[in-house]
């Protein structure tokens, strides 16, 4: 069998083995594909990572150690020569963002005596070990440390051939793999698409069909988290679950995942529960369903589950809830405008961006500058209540919110009114508010000098004020405590009573 006609059967066999999304072929003349090797992990693997004190511009902890169940995939390029597979080997290209380029270039020279021993098809023992040793190969065990790789940048496919092997010698294989007029300054635009499968690696440590397809190393780390999340949540779509609402089994694709808990419902239960909440206006319950689980759903949960206008109702009550929360943002008082209102720095005036009405924003009447706000008697009795029952952070907020010489001279205010109505009375005439220390029940006002009944407050004559007391009232309240006493004993009560004898 001629070369032409074993190319052609090895990729129909592994057309055949391989899922499109896997093993793919662009072209055949000359035959020329992809391979996407998904590395298999041991149940317990962790990525570990290590920043020094003295490092600058990072974006993640100094240090991390983190679980996860899939690795991006290893990529591998090939074009066929004429003289394959029985003079030479594949030309190829090696691609991953997790791999140094020492280990690419490892990978590459074990790729060539893998061919070596056989002289014959290679592609399928090449995409097998990609999948199942290459980890063992390249002593990575249960943990892989990406330390080295965080200060990555895509010219360092450049520059580290560089620090490695003389210049003249790597601009050469560069050039040969398909890079003209290749300098340092070109190196910011490498990309893997710009090179083309190789089958010599070229005479440096670094093989030149070695690449690190990652732009920069400072997002590695989140790329991997991701991509784990991405792979988890593909597999969880095309097996069967068990929704713990309706107790039906349904394929992964017909739920959703609540994704601060990991929780899972089908989109028909939890559909029927967003759309009930936000009908009732309760934007800010909907967390997940399980028992002890109190995680809010995020926007993009609620937007995959429930209708347009219904989302477009729980974004405007959600944005609304928000600004009330906001200690700057206030609403209009207005009834007819209702509009938000960011208030100015001093903290209380407030300007309607809509109908430009000027308010103060802790009584809600028009701005009154300086002047104390005004309240109503049900508003101040109420503030009187919260403030001298509350705790000390109530206190300290109301205080923040309203000031404190405001709230003191409000408790002090209806600590006296409060006073003046268990204790004083008003002038029938003038009105002042009179106090009764002792004596008898006419009493005279201090200030306009008129006659009045302590008891009823009733004007009384000037010239015999007294009379008055003939009839229900009393001059002094201890008559009247004797007369009530003695009208509850009947006559000769007293003659009844059992005395003691000494």
């Amino acid at each position: 069998m001629d070369n032409l006609e074993s190319q052609k059967m090895e990729l129909l066999a592994l057309e055949n083995i391989y899922d499109e999304k896997v093993f793919q072929v662009d072209e055949m003349n000359p035959p020329t594909g992809r391979f996407v090797a998904h590395v298999r992990l041991p149940p317990t693997f962790s990525i570990h990572y290590k920043i020094s004190q003295n490092a600058q511009d990072h974006e993640f902890p100094m240090e991390e150690n983190f679980r996860i169940e899939h690795l991006p995939p290893i990529n591998l390029f090939f074009r066929f020569p004429e003289t394959y597979p029985q003079q030479t080997c594949p030309a190829f290209l090696l691609s991953c963002n997790w791999l140094t380029l020492q280990q690419l270039s490892d990978l590459c020279k074990h790729f060539e005596n893998l061919w070596s021993s056989n002289n014959d098809a290679i592609l399928y023992t090449w995409f097998q070990f990609l999948q199942d040793e290459a980890l063992e190969f390249l002593n990575i065990t249960d943990s892989l440390d990406v330390t080295e790789l965080l200060k990555f940048k895509v010219q360092d496919n450049f520059k580290d051939r560089i620090s490695l092997n003389n210049e003249e010698e790597v601009l050469n294989d560069m050039c040969a793999i398909g890079f003209s007029n290749l300098s340092l300054q070109d190196s910011e635009k490498f990309s893997v698409q710009d090179i083309e499968p190789s089958i010599s690696g070229g005479c440096g440590r670094i093989d030149v069909r070695a690449f690190n397809d990652m732009n920069h190393g400072k997002i590695l780390i989140q790329l991997l988290k991701n991509y784990n999340e991405y792979k988890k949540e593909e597999i969880f779509k095309t097996t069967n679950h068990d929704c713990d609402i309706c107790f039906s089994s349904k394929a992964g694709s017909e739920f959703v995942i609540f994704k601060s808990c990991k929780h899972y419902f089908c989109k028909e239960c939890i559909k029927s529960y967003f759309e009930t909440q936000i009908i009732e206006g309760n934007v800010s319950s909907l967390s997940c369903p399980d028992n002890e689980c109190k995680f809010q759903a995020d926007g993009s949960l609620v937007r995959q589950v429930v209708e347009k206008e219904l989302f477009e109702r729980y974004d405007k009550l959600l944005l609304s809830r928000i600004l009330e929360d906001m200690p700057d943002v206030t609403f209009c008082p207005r009834q007819v405008c209702q509009s938000a209102v960011l208030l100015e720095p001093c903290g209380r005036m407030g300007v309607c961006p809509s109908c430009k009405f000027v308010f103060c924003s802790l009584c809600n009447m028009a701005y009154h500058g300086v002047a104390p706000c005004i309240f109503k008697s049900e508003e101040k009795l109420s503030l009187f209540e919260e403030y001298t029952t509350g705790s000390d952070a109530t206190k300290a907020e109301l205080e923040k919110r309203y000031g404190k010489r405001m709230l003191k001279s409000l408790v002090e205010d209806t600590m006296s009114e409060t006073w003046k109505t268990s204790n004083s009375k008003n002038c029938p005439h003038c009105t002042s508010c009179i106090e009764k220390v002792s004596g008898c029940n006419k009493m005279v006002c201090f200030k306009c000098n008129t006659y009045f009944c302590w008891r009823c407050t009733a004007r009384l004559k000037t010239s015999n004020p007294y009379d008055h007391f003939r009839g229900e009232c009393f001059l002094f309240d201890e008559i009247e405590q004797r007369e009530a006493f003695d009208y509850n004993f009947h006559p000769g009560e007293f003659l009844n009573v059992n005395l003691p004898f000494h």
